[in-house]
């Protein structure tokens, strides 16, 4: 994903369109991708097409005798169109971003009408390659421990090590 995402970021900076797509289980990698480019480009006009595919399996049975069995599947299937030039904004999956903010020169980290009793973001310290994919609004590296509570013992055990 990295190398697609920088691939994408380069073409854009170049005036270039972009259109992500994605099918099935890539939806939400496709939207992710079409938001680590929204956050570094502003404004931009994004118009999304949802539509589904109809995908036909054919299945051979392993028994002698039984028919091949034929299933027809939607599968759901995203097009997402980020521009430079403006979309008509009457067709339906409009959508422009920084709109409102484009002349003030307004980020997110600059806004002064967050609230203050917000939790500080404590992030790690990563390795330049990683940090760089952060700002893109991803990241990498992260283990994640998943510890189950030992009620025999009253320990806690992490449940790699257990097995």
């Amino acid at each position: 994903m990295r190398n697609l995402l920088e691939l994408a970021l380069d073409e854009y900076r170049n005036g270039k369109d972009i259109v992500w797509t994605g099918s099935g289980a890539a939806l939400g990698k496709t939207i992710s991708c079409a938001e680590v480019m929204k956050k570094k480009f502003c404004p931009i006009y994004q118009f999304n097409k949802i539509c589904y595919r109809r995908c036909e399996e054919h299945w051979d049975p392993k028994i002698e005798g039984l028919d091949p069995l034929v299933v027809n599947r939607d599968v759901p299937l995203i097009h997402i169109l980020l521009s430079h030039l403006p979309i008509n904004k009457g067709l339906p999956g409009f959508q422009m971003v920084g709109e409102e903010e484009s002349g003030k020169n307004k980020t997110r980290r600059n806004d002064k009408n967050r609230k203050s009793n917000q939790r500080p973001v404590y992030k790690k310290q990563m390795t330049q390659d990683n940090s760089q994919m952060e700002s893109y609004g991803l990241k990498f590296n992260r283990k994640k421990f998943n510890k189950k509570f030992n009620k025999d013992k009253n320990v806690k055990v992490d449940q790699d090590s257990a097995i």
